[in-house]
């Protein structure tokens, strides 16, 4: 087996990435580590995590396989198929996907699209979609956005942690979803209020905006980066 270790910058839970061979065969080694008191040994925590990526599978988001997985004293372990690099790695500047390739931003809105069609919850940040061209595939399951989870992280989080945590988790539904896909451009490029005309156009085009004014979808958008950043700053952890 040879690897490479790699961290994703953009990701507060922060797993080791590790791209793997194993016989041959790309692989990627995620080991998540929870940084909450969530109330659930490792074992329970990934029964939820694989619950949640049958919730994905059956609305349709197409994932990485899951070569193999299991559980030690401190961590949980996913070897998945190597899906390539995600969107923030691809493209450097996040203004290139506006202006010029907008067939792969269309790709991960129409996976957003099932997700939303289906009721189920999903981080729409561009570091979660990989893959070639516009085939893109969905790799994040951690922590895992189920009903039952939500409850449990929320049920041990501080009073005033308890309005944070829940607003934040809120921003994973379907109805947030466009404004939330626009506001982490934020979390990449502080200057991305920019590409926002042209990502409320995108989103209308496919079918996820309906009539929602310029001036309101940039106030949504940036109103949950807000808070989102405001939790990472008072390190109130989702997992």
């Amino acid at each position: 087996m040879s690897f490479m270790t790699s961290a994703n910058p953009f990701s507060v839970n922060n797993p080791l990435v590790r791209r793997v061979t194993v016989d041959g065969e790309p692989l990627v080694e995620k080991t998540i580590r929870r940084n909450a008191p969530v109330p659930a040994s490792y074992a329970e925590l990934k029964a939820e995590m694989d619950a949640y990526r049958d919730q994905l599978a059956a609305a349709g988001v197409p994932m990485p396989r899951i070569a193999d997985s299991r559980v030690t004293d401190d961590s949980i372990v996913y070897l998945c198929e190597d899906g390539g690099r995600n969107l923030v790695e691809r493209y450097e500047e996040p203004e290139a996907l506006t202006n010029g390739h907008a067939d792969v931003l269309a790709s991960a809105m129409r996976i957003l699209k099932r997700a939303i069609d289906a009721g189920v919850a999903i981080d729409p940040h561009i570091k979660n979609f990989v893959g070639d061209g516009a085939d893109l595939a969905y790799v994040d399951f951690s922590p895992p956005l189920t009903e039952a989870y939500v409850e449990a992280r929320c049920s041990v989080a501080q009073d005033e942690e308890q309005a944070i945590l829940r607003e934040n988790f809120a921003y994973f539904t379907p109805y947030f979803l466009p404004y939330h896909f626009a506001g982490d451009f934020l979390n990449i490029d502080r200057a991305a209020e920019r590409l926002f005309p042209a990502l409320h156009a995108l989103l209308t085009d496919a079918g996820l905006l309906s009539g929602t004014p310029l001036a309101e979808f940039v106030s949504q958008a940036k109103a949950i980066r807000a808070l989102e950043d405001r939790r990472l700053q008072e390190r109130i952890y989702l997992i």
